[in-house]
């Protein structure tokens, strides 16, 4: 693939995934519960991909493949997987609780969380030319605290819970950093997606129940296949031809996208303490990932 196609998806992708945040925000006001929106996501998700996964990949179908595995990393899918479930879950109930712009530019801060995790699990030191931006991004997540206090759309308990979603992203991100070594794509995309819409659907009773009114399927499916396949499946196929900096450095737009349609859709104005905690994590980010990226000399 060409790099200008590539940088084409790139930011078609940016521009799809930016509707994510809006359109679950969507579907809660028509009645949905949170559960039932992530829950749906993940099997609408599978079921799109899955004539595509059965493909057989280096001569084995997924299924064989799985067979194959040892149960360490059958345990390492359904961890990575539970994580998954649990980001959906508290991302999606923070989006009950706190502005749209809010919500996704905290749990945006996932790469910080797994900068953490691997210091505390694997002793992977940060480079101090990642640390400014990481600090600067740090006082971004306070700002929006503080303004979730004041914010007429916002709360401080849906801010923790978008810091919460990132947490789980970060985890699930770690699993799949070592599966992803060890099986093919269309194994591990296709796992992860069917064990999480089951672990979904397990919390499902102790976490609102099922509830799909009115036009919340619409939503759900434009998730599906707007945020899904044509959001984070054309990011994957960039890849081919761009780096992952170039992927993770095109979803700090994320967060501004999903200000936008929110200020369209919903009315939510954003605070000016919203807005600069928001910049500031923009930038810290942006920062910190500039630093990481000098770490490998890219």
């Amino acid at each position: 693939m060409r790099k200008n196609k590539a940088l084409v998806f790139v930011l078609i992708g940016v521009v799809m995934v930016s509707y994510s945040g809006p359109l679950v925000k969507a579907a809660l006001m028509e009645g949905a519960t949170p559960i039932t929106v992530a829950f749906l996501r993940m099997v609408l998700s599978a079921l799109f991909m899955l004539p595509v996964a059965l493909k057989k990949a280096e001569g084995k179908s997924p299924l064989a493949e799985l067979k194959t595995t040892s149960a360490k990393t059958r345990i390492a899918i359904a961890l990575s997987a539970l994580c998954l479930a649990l980001h959906y879950f508290t991302w999606m109930t923070s989006l009950n609780e706190t502005s749209t712009f809010a919500s996704v530019a905290l749990v945006c801060t996932q790469p910080l969380f797994v900068a953490a995790l691997s210091y505390l699990l694997f002793k992977e030191k940060i480079k101090k030319a990642a640390l400014p931006g990481a600090a600067i991004a740090v006082i971004g997540a306070v700002l929006i605290g503080l303004s979730g206090l004041t914010d007429a759309f916002g709360s401080s308990f849906g801010d923790f819970l978008a810091l919460l979603g990132a947490l789980m992203m970060a985890g699930h991100w770690l699993f799949g950093r070592s599966l992803r070594k060890q099986l093919n794509a269309p194994c591990y995309t296709l796992s992860i997606y069917v064990l999480t819409a089951l672990f979904l659907l397990v919390l499902m009773p102790f976490s609102g129940g099922f509830s799909m009114p009115g036009k919340s399927i619409l939503y759900i499916l434009g998730l599906a296949v707007g945020c899904t396949l044509l959001g984070h499946a054309l990011f994957t196929y960039a890849l081919g031809a761009v780096s992952a900096n170039v992927v993770s450095f095109a979803l700090l737009f994320e967060p501004v996208g999903a200000m936008v349609w929110a200020i369209l859709f919903f009315g939510e104005i954003p605070t000016p303490l919203l807005l600069l905690g928001g910049g500031c994590i923009l930038v810290g980010l942006a920062l910190y990932l500039y630093g990481d990226m000098k770490k490998n000399g890219a």
